[in-house]
């Protein structure tokens, strides 16, 4: 999602505009390509989600070093990164933010200190971040929030049947819309950005009769291939969106906006922006069960139904998310907890009444 600038001038982040003059000349360096016969800048492999998180946090760091007067533009930048300075940073971050926001900043900032002194030993940062994750607790936890996969797919499916109710073929459009992209996430749980970022013809494409989602290793979090086939049970409900609804929509823009094949559009008739997609979800998941399911919550939903309903198939899981076999074994487990306490309430109410718990 886009950043915003922090109103309060201790918490927010210098942009890459504000940075000192070398700090920035390093870190644009690093974003530099290779070619055949020069080896690329140190971050030019990196995803521009990554980037741009990086800058994010470093730009937390620097306003720091500002309001403690410790930012000397002509200093050099690995040189400000010391372990005492960074402790207190640490420590005056840890006044309102959450250990997963100290374990970002420390990310972040270790990424950006690796660019400013490349030479230098910063393995005392990753020791650092070490000690926060060990002691590390979930601000909102997560599980209390969940919902089974198959309830969110029904919630979309509602959706696009309710829409016919609807009174004008604009608002048709956009309840269908809504009810589509619940519908896909709840079987497609793709990240925000890669959702959002289905354009007709590019990632979204028609191969004979089948349609196919298709990313880029460049255009993944964790650069990989994401080619999977559009959901069977979405074809008839994609089809109709765009010979029915998404036309609606894209006649509502001005003649002067400029609008690609995106397949989210939005009330105006442009593409959706990332922020617009997040609102639709949470806002029809929190009318319908009482709680708001981000788009990234799907991915847990997703993961621990699968755990669940189907344990012998979780390898499918990091398949369907695209993480490591190692993310989805913490659904797992977290499923078989879930499975554990259930038997031993039974067994409980067993005993309570007297009877056996094989009875």
């Amino acid at each position: 999602m886009t950043r915003i600038l922090h109103l309060d001038p201790d918490r927010r982040c210098k942009t890459l505009e504000e940075w000192p003059p070398d700090d920035r000349n390093l870190w644009q360096a690093a974003l530099v390509p290779g070619d055949v016969l020069e080896d690329g800048g140190a971050r030019a492999m990196h995803s521009e989600y990554s980037n741009r998180n990086a800058v994010y946090g470093y730009g937390r760091w620097l306003t720091w070093l500002d309001r403690q007067g410790l930012l000397d533009p002509t200093s050099v930048p690995a040189d400000r990164v010391t372990p005492v300075r960074v402790k207190t940073y640490i420590a005056d971050l840890e006044k309102h933010a959450s250990t997963q926001t100290l374990l970002n900043r420390l990310q972040e900032l270790r990424a950006v200190a690796g660019v400013m002194g490349p030479d230098r030993d910063w393995r005392w940062l990753n020791r650092m971040y070490d000690r926060i994750r060990f002691r590390h607790r979930p601000a909102r936890p997560k599980r209390s929030r969940l919902v089974p996969a198959g309830e969110l797919f029904a919630l979309g499916i509602a959706l696009m049947m309710a829409a016919e109710k609807e009174r004008t073929a604009w608002a048709r459009a956009l309840a269908y819309r809504d009810g589509l992209l619940i519908a896909l996430l709840a079987l497609r749980p793709l990240r925000l950005r890669n959702l959002t970022g289905l354009i007709l013809d590019h990632t979204l494409v028609c191969r004979g009769t089948r349609w196919w989602i298709e990313f880029s290793a460049a255009e993944t979090k964790g650069r990989e291939v994401i080619e999977v086939p559009w959901p069977a049970a979405l074809v008839e409900a994609l089809e109709t969106y765009l010979s029915r609804h998404r036309g609606v929509l894209s006649g509502f823009r001005s003649k002067s906006a400029c609008v690609n094949s995106a397949l989210w559009l939005s009330k105006a008739g442009l593409p959706m922006s990332r922020e617009a997609v997040y609102r639709c979800v949470t806002v029809h998941t929190r009318n319908h069960f009482g709680r708001a399911i981000n788009p990234h919550l799907f991915r847990d939903c997703a993961a621990t139904t699968i755990a669940i309903d189907d344990p012998k198939h979780i390898g499918v899981a990091s398949c369907l998310l695209g993480n490591a076999s190692a993310t989805t074994e913490k659904y797992y487990n977290q499923a078989r907890a879930i499975e554990a306490s259930r038997a031993i309430q039974n067994v409980l109410h067993a005993l309570r009444h007297g009877k056996t718990p094989d009875s």
